[in-house]
């Protein structure tokens, strides 16, 4: 019987991910809380050429391996040039033009840590680069010298529970790693065969690089099916609280049957156990399956219905929390290992034997009826 992870345990293991500053190119602490988890769940890891964090759990024999693959970045802010606590702050990622109308408080951050420090944004400049999904860039004046290569992120709470609500300054991507360390703890536990990969990758909110190159260079077995795990743009046919969203594309992509159907079975065994699910076509964004789909792998993909995406809401000017449901991050652990061991063991879905062939007699009674 499916089964969700412990509420408390799971939050737990998201706020320690969530807490750790992030933007594209900078990702380097949430690796490290990553690592950390896994570490504690006696889980090896290993980094590839692009500083993109490998682990595998696997148990017996699995008739299809799993590559669950979620990213480490949320749009934010690189200092690009500094002078004394002045400086210039290119946008990465996906933060709209219209937030900087105003000033906006950032939180100043190295990529090995450190302390912290306030700084503000401004003159907004606008100066399109495609190669990093950047409209623009503003003037940054900090509480303390600045210097290149630093960067900044909005100034909210990494994470307020209320209730079932998690408002998080990055629900999208960081909720989904939590999802991945939870349900290889999960699976840990799990005496059924499994066999599964995990990326965390780099650089998605800029151009999806880091799934690109791990499809490019084959840095997963070609064989696993690819799962791409995101936190996606609430929609009215995928609502925050109804459970994980089981994703069959994208704006741009159609990913494949071969993969979903094991979500498939894993939907109808969390919906014995009384575990809602839903599946929607996804059309807030591009996910990373994309980077893999179009070069021929096997993917499917799944998303919590995310409000205030990329940390803007309709009624806002302001940057405002992320929010997922911890109900629906509770469903996606058990998703995923309900559909590892449905891999493993090759099964379909309930209704799929029944019409695989048309019965013999089906087909006497169409001869003879022309």
């Amino acid at each position: 019987m499916a089964r969700l992870p412990d509420a408390q345990s799971t939050l737990a293991v998201v706020e320690r991910i969530a807490s750790a500053p992030t933007a594209p190119y900078h990702e380097r602490q949430v690796i490290r809380a990553i690592e950390s988890e896994l570490r504690t769940l006696g889980i090896a890891t290993n980094l590839d050429a692009y500083g993109q964090l490998h682990a595998r759990t696997h148990r017996g024999n699995a008739a299809h391996a799993f590559a669950l693959v979620a990213h480490t970045d949320h749009p934010a802010f690189d200092i690009t040039s500094a002078r004394g606590r002045e400086g210039r702050a290119r946008v990465l990622g996906g933060f709209y033009e219209q937030l900087f109308a105003r000033e906006v408080r950032v939180t100043v951050h190295d990529d090995d840590g450190g302390d912290p420090f306030g700084a503000v944004l401004d003159d907004w400049t606008r100066a399109p680069d495609v190669d990093h999904n950047s409209l623009g860039n503003c003037r940054i004046r900090a509480d303390r010298e600045l210097r290149a290569g630093q960067f900044a992120v909005i100034d909210i709470p990494s994470l307020e529970a209320r209730g079932d609500e998690l408002r998080l300054r990055a629900a999208d991507d960081l909720a989904l790693c939590a999802v991945i360390v939870l349900a290889f703890a999960a699976l840990k536990d799990d005496g059924r065969p499994h066999d599964v990969h995990a990326v965390f990758t780099r650089a998605e909110e800029t151009g999806l690089y880091g799934a690109r190159l791990v499809a490019e260079d084959g840095l997963v077995p070609r064989e696993c099916v690819v799962v791409s795990l995101e936190a996606s743009r609430a929609l009215a046919t995928a609502r925050p609280g109804a459970g994980v969203v089981v994703r069959p594309g994208d704006i741009y992509n159609t990913f494949s049957n071969d993969g979903e159907k094991f979500l498939r079975v894993g939907r109808e065994r969390l919906a014995a156990a009384g575990i809602p699910t839903q599946r929607a076509l996804l059309t807030g964004g591009t996910c990373e399956s994309s980077a893999f789909v179009r070069m021929g792998w096997t993917t499917t993909a799944i998303a919590l219905p995310n409000v205030n995406y990329h940390n803007m809401a309709d009624d806002s000017d302001e940057f405002v929390p992320e929010i997922v449901r911890l109900s629906d991050l509770r469903g996606a652990v058990a998703l995923l290992v309900e559909a590892a061991a449905a891999g493993a063991a090759d099964e379909d879905e309930s209704w799929w034997p029944d019409v695989r062939r048309v019965p013999e007699h089906i087909r006497t009674l169409m001869r003879g009826r022309q």
